[in-house]
């Protein structure tokens, strides 16, 4: 049986409402029902984002694989879509299953998976990664566009910024980081955005593979946004932001530097909101008034 923790079952209602509540009470059929379908046998819980439950599980055909679990069924849809986008990319995990009008994909399992958000990295190291996942629309592809990505991240840093201290300006900042990226959003070469490709979202895995992408927020529209996380992370100084900007614009076919400079300056306030308390995003709403 497995017990999910109080803490889990808090973000899942918290992200999801009230009916996230009695989905938690369903979890062991439903997770019965999976290992029955798609011949498992669940090991233990995975550490997990705020959308869904995940575990490491022994497959009969696959040896292991991890189940992912959500309330909402078009999370599930939607990143299956985007993994069947990048299918063949060696640099993305694979999608092995998938039923998300239940709300479930079985992925493929990296053995001794090490998170880049707890090691040592260079952008150098990631660059053939960020590369790799530019690939064009997959046909036919039921997903939302980037500007209603955009939209999201900023409804979002509005909420929070209500809980933070009284700043005038955070409204207005906010309003025109929203505007611009907006703008960006709306022209480009259209791709496949992962739309939450972070250190946290990267994977070493242990069999040598290298590094590998997970965990998709999906979306359809310029790939330019998805190398603002790592043109501007932990960057505490507009000198060492132009320096990864420029990086990234030279190592990476079809990037263009301006419309990449242009990305990061529309989500600085984003990411100040999203990290009020640390150097990186106290320099970032100093960097957003300028």
């Amino acid at each position: 049986m497995i017990v999910l923790p109080d803490s889990s079952r808090a973000r899942l209602v918290q992200r999801f409402g009230t009916a996230a509540a009695a989905w938690c009470d369903e979890l062991d059929a439903l997770i019965a029902e999976f290992a029955g379908a798609w011949g498992l046998r669940p090991l233990d819980l995975l550490p997990a984002g705020s959308n869904s439950v995940v575990l490491r599980c022994e497959s009969a055909e696959h040896g292991h694989a991890v189940l992912k679990l959500t309330p909402d069924p078009e999370v599930a849809r939607q990143e299956a879509v985007a993994l069947r986008g990048w299918a063949g990319v060696r640099q993305v995990v694979d999608l092995l299953e998938a039923e998300p009008d239940r709300g479930a994909v079985l992925l493929e399992w990296l053995p001794s998976p090490e998170t880049l958000a707890d090691s040592a990295w260079s952008l150098e190291e990631v660059t053939p990664l960020l590369t790799a996942v530019r690939v064009g629309p997959p046909d036919d592809a039921e997903l939302p566009t980037l500007a209603e990505r955009v939209k999201f991240i900023f409804d979002l840093m509005d909420v929070r910024a209500r809980q933070l201290p009284p700043y005038d300006f955070l409204p207005g900042l906010l309003a025109d980081g929203r505007a611009a990226c907006l703008e960006l959003a709306s022209s480009g070469t259209p791709g496949l955005v992962h739309g939450d490709l972070h250190a946290g979202n990267l994977v070493r895995a242990g069999d040598g593979r290298g590094l590998v992408a997970i965990d998709p927020r999906p979306s359809l529209g310029d790939q330019t946004m998805d190398l603002v996380d790592w043109a501007l992370d932990g960057v505490t100084d507009e000198e060492t932001a132009r320096r990864n900007v420029a990086l990234l614009s030279e190592r990476i076919p079809g990037v263009d530097r301006d419309r990449l400079w242009a990305w990061c300056r529309g989500m600085a306030v984003a990411i100040a909101v999203s990290r009020p308390d640390d150097p990186w995003g106290k320099f970032m709403l100093q960097w957003a008034q300028r």
